[in-house]
């Protein structure tokens, strides 16, 4: 009888092994393996749920700034101010492709629609004060847009701002303080634009 259990004993310890490499409790790593995609790497840091909604706020916001920017290029009366818009869009659209990606290597899906993130937060433009917009030029139109936009850069240092305070993400809170100092500096050309 020894001798037979004797002769199953490694199959039994065989079969442990493999059974424990099948549990569902194995560690989930936090690092990317050596050598993986810049997107791999960034799934691998920790993000929480500031870092999250900074993503999707900025995205839909700088997407809002793109679209208003757009406008002044073809309808604003003032140089500085087209000037100022084109920066805008130079500046907005390596962003949103950042912002994007982060949301897509921390496996989260992307807004259906970016503007929904903004409905109802403060410094929203309406899409009936696009439209209003829209349908102004010159003069007109200048006053119209830097009282919209400065409200809108506001609200975009707010939204940095919360992410640089709350965020854990390194990328989304370096993406954050930048945001804030060049909106910031936005703010100052858009007073400037009021006062002069």
């Amino acid at each position: 009888m020894p001798h037979a259990v004797l002769r199953f004993l490694p199959a039994v310890a065989l079969a442990a092994v493999v059974l424990a490499g099948c549990s569902d409790e194995a560690p989930q790593s936090q690092t990317a393996p050596p050598g993986s995609s810049p997107v791999a790497q960034q799934a691998a840091v920790p993000f929480n749920d500031a870092d999250l909604a900074f993503a999707r706020q900025a995205l839909a916001h700088h997407q809002q700034g793109m679209d208003l920017a757009s406008l002044a290029e073809s309808r604003a009366a003032n140089d500085q101010l087209k000037a100022l818009a084109k920066r805008i869009i130079d500046t907005h659209e390596p962003e949103i492709a950042r912002l994007s990606k982060l949301i897509e290597a921390w496996g989260q899906p992307a807004p259906d629609d970016p503007n929904l993130e903004h409905v109802q937060r403060d410094g929203y433009v309406s899409p009936g004060d696009m439209a209003q917009l829209a349908g102004l030029s010159g003069k007109d139109f200048d006053r119209q847009f830097v009282a919209r936009l400065l409200r809108q850069r506001e609200a975009g240092v707010r939204i940095a701002d919360t992410e640089t305070q709350h965020g854990r993400n390194p990328d989304a809170r370096d993406l954050a303080a930048t945001t804030s100092r060049s909106q910031q500096q936005e703010i100052g050309e858009l007073r400037g634009f009021q006062q002069g």
